[in-house]
């Protein structure tokens, strides 16, 4: 990729972004290269939606542990799309984890009947049944449907 970096011949009048007349402007800012700003929380949420949507239908063509994956990234996009909202970044799995309990759980803002890990990880300790399917499921949506109220919520007090 490295040729294809040099920009020695490149002449002034070429440093123009498409559809402009103007040259192009070198900056630094959100959205810069895409060229819009997108809000991030709202597509992780979606992305959530999809996911919850991919877990119903593995679910009907009895594809068990292809469920419990889809159910896990219902949780994990779902903690991840409201840690960003507040602000806080998780890099990783286990990050996103323990940051929703940190900031939710243990704060009493997102009540569950168990820690957000416990809750997440039953799939460690659980082979990929229809009933461990069903369960896991289940925790997903009802986790989903929460933060879609919370998201909800937080966009009327804005």
């Amino acid at each position: 990729m490295k040729p294809l970096a040099d920009i020695t011949t490149i002449t002034e009048d070429e440093f123009v972004d498409w559809g402009q007349k103007e040259n192009y402007q070198k900056e630094i800012g959100i959205g810069e290269c895409a060229g819009v700003v997108i809000d991030l929380v709202a597509t992780l949420l979606f992305e959530t939606e999809e996911k919850f949507g991919w877990a119903n239908e593995s679910f009907e063509n009895q594809a068990w542990a292809d469920t419990i994956f889809h159910a896990y990234s219902v949780f994990i996009s779902g903690a991840k799309a409201l840690l960003l909202d507040k602000g806080v970044n998780g890099n990783s799995h286990v990050s996103i984890i323990d940051g929703f309990d940190e900031h939710f759980v243990k704060t009493g803002e997102f009540p569950v009947r168990d820690s957000f890990s416990n809750i997440v990880l039953q799939i460690k300790s659980n082979e990929p049944t229809q009933e461990f399917a069903a369960a896991y499921l289940k925790e997903a949506k009802e986790f989903y449907q929460a933060i879609s109220r919370v998201r909800d919520l937080a966009s009327i007090t804005d």
